[in-house]
């Protein structure tokens, strides 16, 4: 039996989800409520300033007292979305990173996958999250916690790396960050793009790798 873990200290509750390690390469599609497809068509369209709770309740067909009383706000329908698209991201990092055993290039290429597969099996909620900085300090810090983690664990592993002499990554923080607004900027173009989803990851992980001036061999 694959073994389970629990990722320690999650933002959003989902997040803390136990994951088979074996699954961090399979994504479902989340089941969204009427309301949240038709506010994620709206949010995708204008973005979180450019939508109203008016916009919404047309595109769904209900009526704003209904909105509110199953959302609260605004603010609330567009963080019950973001959860939908981060809810065992952070899980899914951690067992990618764990299925490298103690390989440095493993983990990292795995890792990076994680993120491309989630951002092509999710791309309008990712797109979403560019808008998080207009949320309230709670839901905002919520969001980016899970951020800072996930990118924690890639800098984890390119320190390891640069400590075993396997990777020459001059700012491991720097790095980190850059490789995961790579995964981000995906969807911007992936549309266009003959390969699928499991051969872009494999390719962004070799790009990883070479961005941490990994050689195989070494």
């Amino acid at each position: 039996m694959a073994s389970r873990r629990r990722v320690p200290s999650a933002t959003f509750d989902e997040a803390t989800a136990v994951l088979d390690e074996p699954d961090w390469r399979h994504f479902e599609q989340p089941e969204l409520s009427p309301i949240l497809r038709g506010a994620l068509d709206a949010f995708y369209k204008n973005g979180f300033r450019g939508t109203t709770v008016r916009d919404i309740s047309q595109r769904v067909g209900v009526t704003m007292p209904t909105l509110y009383y199953h959302h609260g706000n605004k603010e609330g329908i567009f963080t019950a979305l973001l959860e939908c698209g981060t809810k065992d991201v952070l899980a899914r990092a951690y067992a990618a990173r764990d299925d490298g055993g103690n390989d440095p290039a493993r983990k990292l290429a795995n890792v990076v996958e994680s993120m491309i597969l989630r951002t092509l099996a999710f791309p309008r909620l990712v797109t979403l999250e560019a808008d998080v900085r207009y949320l309230s300090p709670p839901n905002r810090d919520r969001f980016e916690t899970v951020r800072t983690e996930v990118e924690g664990v890639v800098r984890g592993i390119i320190r390891e790396g640069n400590r075993r002499a396997l990777f020459s990554a001059s700012d491991p923080i720097v790095t980190a960050r850059a490789l995961l607004a790579m995964c981000d900027a995906l969807q911007c173009w992936y549309d266009e793009c003959p390969l699928k989803p499991h051969a872009v990851a494999r390719k962004y992980g070799a790009i990883a790798l070479k961005t941490v001036g990994f050689r195989a061999g070494t």
